[in-house]
């Protein structure tokens, strides 16, 4: 049998705009193809942190899951937080309609204190306390809420093909820099670790100058060098087993 993967058990995201030329695609496919990306990391980042917390043991490595955790804790409330006060008003303006993210915006607070609550339990434990299935149950309590929200967005940004495409891309464009002034040594390898080019044609995303990965894997990924064992994928998007399964030494 084969060792489970950070494609299960919350969903992947089908990838819109598939066979499409995308230089002639209007702006609301590039802007949900682009959040399909995103989104699909941060469920391979959970999906990891779920199929590997209950195989670790030492206590060097279960300090680095819980880094890596709190790093995807991280990770989502920046993404949100960017999407409600930049992405999400930009959408109105453009579209004239005050309001229409606000279903988005809802889902946000239906998963929000799951999440806090999770982040307060990785915060609060210590290796010697440590109990995977603790971990695992308290995923268990946002972790549906949350992939069914990542999902339902891609389709309300797709619903754009009514406005200005042009606009669109723009808005994303500056959401998408404005997500990339975090903290280098986290942010850039937990994106990267959790990509996966083969993905429906996914390619090299996100898209970056060939240099900027070696400088990632060489410079950044080096802060917190053991916490990136627990990604899904390389520093290049390429998928690889996951570092502590059921036959692994943890």
């Amino acid at each position: 049998m084969a060792a489970p993967w950070a494609d299960e058990p919350f969903t992947l995201i089908s990838i819109p705009g598939r066979g499409v030329d995308l230089s002639k695609a209007h702006g609301s496919v590039y802007v949900a193809r682009e959040m399909a990306f995103a989104h699909n990391g941060m469920i391979r980042a959970l999906n990891s942190i779920y199929q590997q917390c209950i195989h670790v043991s030492a206590s060097i490595n279960i300090a680095d899951l819980l880094k890596y955790a709190q790093f995807w804790c991280q990770w989502i409330r920046e993404h949100h937080q960017g999407e409600e006060d930049l992405f999400f008003p930009q959408i109105e303006k453009i579209t004239g309609e005050k309001g229409l993210m606000e279903r988005n915006v809802a889902q946000h607070h239906a998963f929000e204190s799951g999440l806090a609550e999770f982040e307060t339990w990785l915060n609060n434990c210590k290796p010697e306390t440590y109990d995977g299935k603790e971990l695992r149950a308290s995923i268990d309590g946002f972790g549906k809420i949350l992939s069914q929200h990542l999902t339902e967005e891609i389709q309300t940004l797709l619903d754009l093909t009514d406005y200005d495409g042009k606009a669109l891309r723009d808005a994303w464009n500056v959401f998408d820099l404005e997500m990339r002034k975090g903290d280098k040594s986290i942010i850039f390898p937990i994106v990267f670790g959790s990509s996966d080019g083969e993905f429906e044609g996914a390619g090299d995303w996100p898209e970056v100058p060939g240099p900027v990965r070696l400088l990632v894997h060489y410079w950044f990924e080096r802060k917190h060098q053991g916490a990136w064992r627990f990604s899904p994928s390389t520093t290049w998007g390429v998928k690889r087993p996951l570092a502590f399964t059921g036959d692994s030494n943890s």
